[in-house]
């Protein structure tokens, strides 16, 4: 039994209340007690997940695929496909660990094998085509690799917990380190993590965005209750059971219309939809979206980064101005806003854009520079990839 008694049941617990740090906290302990705790495996990779720890879910997933003593589990396959899915080398390495599992069927034995199969194939294809060392460069590299890489809570077995708080109080002071010391508070529940993740919301000198984040950091943590943030001169109270304005680490719920509404441009730019179509629901704020149309929008094709792009620069923005966020409504001109960031990106990028002229008028413009209010560097970033390409 874990000295911190039945760890894996907290674990769930916090997990069930949205506190995903504190959970991720106690699967990482129950591992270290059994590394074969199959219920531990799924509910680290499903906490990290949720908070978008997105490189600490790759290791954990190939740690997870590496060890041949754990049961199958079914779950995991969904996160491996999203996590892995730039990798075919390491996804194939992935299926092929998990069908040596106990307790995996035949059938799934063979369908995963043939998946397997077909990657290694793709893979071998990008060898033949660009160099095996040309694709490690690019971050194409082996399971093992990824297993080998070290998570922020793999921290807990090199240095006492007052050790690292220690540093972590000098974190603070940095500039360039406080975000990384609020994303690893989150997950040490200890009344020292509650203490200075206040400080930070507090205080002026923490960028806005990281202010925001240790709210954030707090509710994962698994504290509710009020909780003060310091901004633009006044003082917020913001209550951590139900926090209004919301408060995420993904897309406000309220701009995912506008996302949808970048979807119906494309698709109408690729002859998805038609114009009529267009019109007839890019003038709307509703929600869901008739189930025809959704289904078109699932099949335009949108570049990941490019989605990501504009994912960025909301939650950048919105991280900044948090709690004064904008109502989002009239949803196409905010879809036409990012999709002209969009549009800026890929080309300054290299890479151009088929996705025809997108919507221009002043609120579109207005919505356009609130979205780079969080980002400033925007431009200088694209400005280097220019001068990159030049001298390339």
């Amino acid at each position: 039994m874990s000295q911190y008694g039945d760890i894996g049941t907290m674990g769930r617990q916090y997990l069930q209340a949205e506190s995903y740090g504190a959970a991720a906290f106690c699967f990482y302990r129950a591992l270290l007690d059994d590394k074969n705790n199959n219920n531990a495996w799924n509910g680290i990779i499903l906490s990290l997940s949720l908070m978008r720890k997105e490189g600490d879910s790759q290791t954990m997933l190939a740690r997870f695929a590496l060890n041949p003593q754990l049961n199958f589990d079914r779950d995991m396959i969904t996160f491996a496909m999203m996590l892995f899915q730039h990798n075919p080398l390491a996804m194939s390495q992935w299926l092929r660990g998990i069908i040596q599992m106990n307790g995996i069927s035949e059938t799934d034995q063979a369908n995963l094998g043939e998946l397997a199969a077909d990657l290694e194939r793709a893979y071998a294809g990008l060898v033949a085509e660009h160099g095996e060392e040309t694709l490690k460069e690019q971050g194409m590299v082996e399971l093992k690799d990824y297993a080998l890489r070290r998570i922020e809570l793999d921290w807990l077995l090199e240095e006492s917990i007052d050790n690292i708080f220690g540093h972590l109080g000098q974190w603070l002071e940095d500039p360039e380190m406080v975000l990384p010391a609020v994303r690893l508070l989150c997950m040490l529940p200890d009344p020292r993590s509650e203490k200075m993740l206040r400080r930070v919301c507090r205080n002026d000198a923490v960028d806005a965005k990281v202010r925001t984040h240790g709210l954030l950091a707090l509710r994962w943590l698994g504290v509710r209750g009020n909780a003060k943030l310091q901004k633009f001169g006044e003082s917020f109270v913001i209550n951590l059971d139900e926090p209004d304005p919301e408060l995420t680490v993904s897309v406000p719920t309220a701009f995912r219309p506008a996302l949808d509404r970048i979807k119906l441009w494309v698709a109408k730019e690729q002859g998805l939809v038609s114009t009529e179509t267009y019109e007839q629901h890019a003038s709307t704020d509703e929600v869901q979206l008739p189930e025809e149309v959704a289904a078109k929008l699932n099949e335009a094709d949108v570049p990941t980064v490019l989605q990501e792009v504009s994912h960025m620069l909301i939650r950048a923005a919105y991280d900044r101005v948090y709690p004064y966020v904008p109502h989002v409504e009239a949803t196409r001109n905010w879809a036409a806003a990012l999709l002209r960031l969009m549009r800026e990106y890929s080309v300054g990028m290299g890479q151009g854009w088929p996705y025809g002229d997108p919507e221009d008028n002043e609120d579109v413009e207005r919505h356009r520079q609130w979205l780079l209010t969080g980002s400033p560097d925007f431009y200088e970033v694209l400005q280097a990839r220019g001068a990159q390409q030049q001298q390339a």
